[in-house]
């Protein structure tokens, strides 16, 4: 078995112990003392497949002296939960979370019906994206998550649902950060969900967002065929999407469809691999006319995807923008749905909470830099 959980350091001092869901430290460990592997499989079977505390389940290292050995080694949760903020008006909630040196981080985890769940977990500590709709790029960029900090949020949430008698069934990689941007902890945390004396989590039902990163969208599938890919489009016309998605401009227009058009040609080659979700925020006045319906449907010509519209979710720092309404958002969906595109309208969970699309945003603590100021919109 070879899961390479290998950190990269991030710009953060690294943590003087490793976790638990570094395979290869639990390995180098169990190794110097001689420990049986049973036990560590038992360990892992429930945690990461039964979804129990790890204090429970410390018990299968038998005497307190060993037990008391594996807490001075490891770090039993490299995040905390800080604060639960549950919606009054939908099923979901979202957790506030703080790493070892103390940044914070959200995730969402989003009740689906009676019978299960999906977590939207954060890839980075703020964004570098820059996206004017989205609460997070008022961070910048703190730092890259690790994957152990990734892992430690889908855990929490599998947690939470096994209480509820609710299987988590679905790892969204959408919530805070590009996912594109922390490539390696990003590739080793989906190792780890996928693998079979893990979370065992097909790789269908694991999706990841970005805002377009075109090599490296074409290097995620190509590694994880029958992954899931959302692409944040939000318009078709590259002016306006030079605005809407700032860090778009680094790349030609040209270049990044041709990235999305190879991922969406993926279908033909691999049984579980979904068409490409297109995530496009509708914005009253600002891209939802007939004329960006028309240039989403010339852009996405010929390609295996799905449009998912989305409200935008108002926040704090942008007062001059507002959703889209109801009658104008059927409108445009029936326009795409002529022209013979799937196309679905979301309905955002967990907005009273500020835990929706876009609204995701943590100030850290004062030795860290605080939140920017706007940008014009």
């Amino acid at each position: 078995m070879n899961m390479q959980l290998n950190i990269i350091p991030s710009e953060s001092s690294k943590p003087a112990k490793p976790s638990l869901h570094d395979w290869e430290a639990v390995e180098a460990f169990r190794k110097k003392y001689r420990i049986d592997p049973a036990m560590v499989r038992k360990f892992r079977h429930l945690v990461y497949n039964q979804h129990r505390q790890i204090d429970s389940a410390m018990s299968v290292w038998g005497q307190e002296r060993h037990q008391a050995i594996v807490r001075e080694h490891f770090d039993l949760e490299v995040m905390r939960v800080l604060q639960r903020h549950d919606s009054t008006v939908d099923p979901s909630f979202k957790l506030l979370l703080e790493t070892i040196d103390q940044h914070r981080v959200e995730t969402v985890l989003i009740r689906c019906g009676e019978s299960r769940a999906s977590v939207c977990v954060s890839t980075q500590v703020g964004c570098q994206a820059g996206c004017p709709f989205c609460a997070t790029a008022r961070m910048g960029l703190h730092r890259n998550l690790k994957a152990p900090e990734i892992i430690q949020q889908v855990l929490l949430a599998a947690q939470i649902t096994r209480a509820d008698q609710r299987p988590l069934r679905n790892v969204v990689f959408m919530g805070m950060g590009e996912p594109l941007h922390n490539e390696e902890n990003l590739y080793e945390a989906i190792r780890f969900l996928n693998h079979h004396h893990t979370f065992n989590m097909p790789l269908r039902r694991i999706s990841v967002s970005t805002v377009g990163v075109p090599d490296a969208m074409i290097r995620l599938i190509d590694t994880f065929p029958g992954l899931q890919m959302a692409f944040s489009l939000h318009s078709a016309r590259p002016e306006l999407r030079g605005r809407i998605v700032p860090w778009s401009r680094r790349y030609s227009w040209e270049e990044t469809q041709e990235a999305l058009r190879y991922v969406a040609t993926k279908p033909k080659t691999h049984r579980h691999q979904g068409p490409v979700m297109i995530e496009h925020i509708m914005i009253d006045g600002v891209n939802d006319t007939d004329e960006d319906a028309d240039a989403l449907i010339e852009y996405l010509k010929g390609m295996y995807v799905m449009i998912n519209l989305i409200p935008y979710n108002s926040n704090s720092f942008v007062q001059n923008w507002h959703p889209t309404s109801r009658e104008r958002r059927s409108e445009f969906a029936n326009r795409l749905r002529n022209a013979g595109i799937y196309t679905t309208i979301r309905y955002s969970m967990g907005s009273d909470v500020q835990a929706a699309c876009g609204q995701l945003v943590v100030k850290q603590d004062s030795s860290q830099t605080s939140l920017k100021k706007p940008a014009s919109v």
